[in-house]
């Protein structure tokens, strides 16, 4: 009896002890298995580059020069000019409006035939007028301008050289000295009828003068 007891006693104790080991084994858990490599995180945006360096400043380019003044056009010698006013009576004041074509020519005193010494087309403006003739005015480079001559002043109101239409003014200085200054010429005659110049009672082969002068 004392053996069995021991025996049962003997087995109990060993399904205890396999009991509490067996316990004991399950009560641990396997160790977690070793995670992987963590994948890589996706890549972020890339970063800002560094600005460039910025050009050294470069010397600011000097302007070129600029061309040289053309020379003022020296003035025409006294000795060859003829210069006054043009002056407009007050009976012709009517017949005249600023902004007029005006013809200054000058020939040679006498009558002698051939082309005006010179010529200027200007616009009526205030009277008296100021005028000045020279030899820059000339008609013929290369023509002296000296000695005596006739000066007219037509007043065109059509502004055609080739024309004079009746009730244009002019006025006339039949001789002065070139050279001569503050002459006097006063607008004082009216065109009595229209004159084509190379044509008509008045045109310009009667007078001595080539086609298209004034």
């Amino acid at each position: 009896m004392k053996d069995l007891l021991s025996f049962i006693r003997s087995s109990i104790g060993t399904a205890l002890v396999c009991l509490s080991l067996g316990v004991a084994s399950c009560a641990k858990s396997p160790p977690p298995e070793k995670p992987s490599g963590i994948a890589p995180s996706a890549p972020g945006p890339p970063a800002p580059s560094a600005p460039a360096p910025s050009a050294a400043p470069t010397a600011a380019t000097p302007p070129a020069p600029s061309a040289a003044p053309e020379p003022m056009e020296s003035p025409p010698d006294p000795k060859q000019t003829v210069s006054g006013k043009i002056v407009l009576p007050a009976a012709r004041k009517s017949d005249v409006e600023k902004g007029d074509t005006l013809f200054i020519i000058a020939r040679r005193a006498g009558g002698i035939p051939g082309p005006p010494l010179a010529v200027q087309r200007l616009q009526a403006g205030d009277f008296p007028m100021p005028f000045s003739l020279s030899a820059r005015d000339a008609m013929v480079p290369g023509v002296p301008f000296e000695g005596d001559i006739s000066i007219t002043v037509r007043v065109d109101k059509d502004g055609d050289a080739m024309t004079r239409r009746k009730g244009d003014v002019f006025g006339q200085l039949l001789k002065v000295k070139v050279g001569t200054q503050a002459v006097r010429i006063a607008l004082d005659t009216v065109q009595a009828e229209d004159v084509t110049l190379g044509g008509g009672p008045m045109g310009a082969q009667r007078q001595g003068l080539p086609p298209g002068h004034p």
